[in-house]
């Protein structure tokens, strides 16, 4: 017991021997994480959905017409994606050869009755002679609005013929009003036919949050190219000599990765506590955004930094060892950490990637990583994902071991 309490600690001041390097690595891979972070940000939060301008043209002396055009405008389903400018006819070809208005809208005098009565006088729509995507979208728009309304003039004309066939032709009239009642009702009120949920790609965790786990599994992530030196720094002989005195290969495995854990888990923390106490300090004006930010260490956020990084540590050890070189282990992990940081879901939200890698970034510690983080703002992660994160210390402290072993075998 005594040897195997001396090489743990052996193992521990080696590995704190390493924080100024990995202190000066982290600084570097926290910036270029910065970076990266404030342009997802900003890309996710650019106003992306579409926005039509419609220059519509009504009679000036049409009662009925202003007032369902008043209607129209007013109606929440059409307020979120369209904008109707009321003009006149001149103004409204102008703006369109300008293209600031995907089409126009000639509303003819009486068009209210003449739909009401049967005679279907149209409405003129004109659209751009190079039409975009929006314009197309515009169109099916359009073309859903008149499926609609003759849905509505066939109900009205098959109810009339109804009454008509069996003798109720003095009952048309009223009969007309409370079926065209329901149809509007029903047309103004269709929101209300929908349970509104709003579901965030992030989750519970807003936008900016979500980067800063992210960024925290992104730096601990590249870690992995400073740790070459440490996880290959014992030679064969050595390793062979720590076996004869009763030291096994599981046991050497695991206090190393606990050791480099520990010591750039007690720098990461050191480094995030001074942010805690920097984050209060900030400009008053600024006081929303760092509320926002503001992250709590305790008491799970440490203990989630901590699990997260012997995560990786465990990983990055196996990667190691499978290569034997420390050049080829960095060119290895180098390869694994581009597809992780993308598939995991760590640059852009898992909710926009492709079915593929959604299902490889299961086999990734940085998905299990990303939501152990989230810990940081209160978010206790499930349980799959902390008894996995387990399962994958065990699983690489393992593996590492019996690589291990078969190497000392063929010396």
């Amino acid at each position: 017991m005594r040897k195997h309490l001396c090489y743990m600690l052996l193992q521990l001041k080696s590995a704190f021997r390493y924080i100024p390097g990995l202190f000066a690595g982290t600084l570097l891979f926290g910036f270029l994480t910065f970076l990266t972070a404030f342009a997802c940000l900003n890309s996710s939060d650019t106003q992306t959905k579409l926005f039509f301008k419609i220059a519509v043209v009504l009679p000036s002396d049409d009662t009925l017409v202003n007032l369902g055009f008043n209607m129209l405008t007013q109606m929440e389903s059409l307020k979120d994606y369209c904008e109707f400018i009321q003009t006149d006819h001149a103004t409204a070809e102008t703006m369109l050869k300008k293209g600031e208005v995907y089409g126009i809208v000639y509303i003819p005098e009486g068009f209210v009755e003449d739909v009401l009565n049967g005679q279907n006088t149209p409405a003129r729509i004109i659209l751009p002679d190079n039409p975009g995507i929006e314009t197309s979208l515009f169109r099916s728009v359009l073309n859903a609005g008149s499926d609609t309304l003759a849905y509505v003039q066939s109900g009205i004309y098959a109810l009339s013929d109804t009454y008509n066939h069996f003798g109720l032709s003095d009952k048309i009239a009223a009969a007309t009003d409370e079926l065209n009642d329901y149809y509007i009702r029903f047309v103004v009120n269709r929101s209300s036919m929908y349970s509104i949920k709003t579901v965030s790609a992030t989750g519970s965790l807003s936008g900016i949050q979500y980067y800063i786990c992210s960024g925290l599994v992104i730096i601990i992530t590249l870690s992995g190219f400073l740790l070459g030196s440490f996880i290959t720094g014992e030679s064969r002989q050595t390793e062979s000599m720590l076996k004869r005195c009763g030291i096994g290969s599981i046991f050497t495995c695991g206090c190393r990765i606990f050791a480099i854990s520990i010591s750039y888990s007690v720098l990461l923390i050191g480094i995030m506590f001074i942010g805690s106490l920097i984050l209060p300090h900030a400009p008053g004006e600024l006081s929303e955004e760092i509320e926002e930010i503001s992250y709590s260490l305790l008491p799970y956020g440490a203990l989630a930094v901590f699990l997260c990084v012997t995560i990786f540590a465990a990983f990055f050890y196996t990667v190691y060892t499978i290569a034997g070189n420390g050049l080829y282990g960095m060119l290895l992990v180098f390869c694994l950490d581009i597809v992780m940081i993308y598939g995991s879901g760590l640059i852009i939200p898992a909710a926009y990637l492709q079915k593929p890698f959604v299902v490889i970034s299961r086999f990734f510690p940085a998905v299990y990583a990303k939501d152990i983080a989230a810990a940081l703002y209160g978010q206790l992660p499930g349980v799959s994902s902390v008894c996995t994160g387990i399962g994958m210390i065990v699983f690489f402290i393992l593996l590492s071991a019996l690589i291990k072993k078969i190497k000392l075998r063929r010396l």
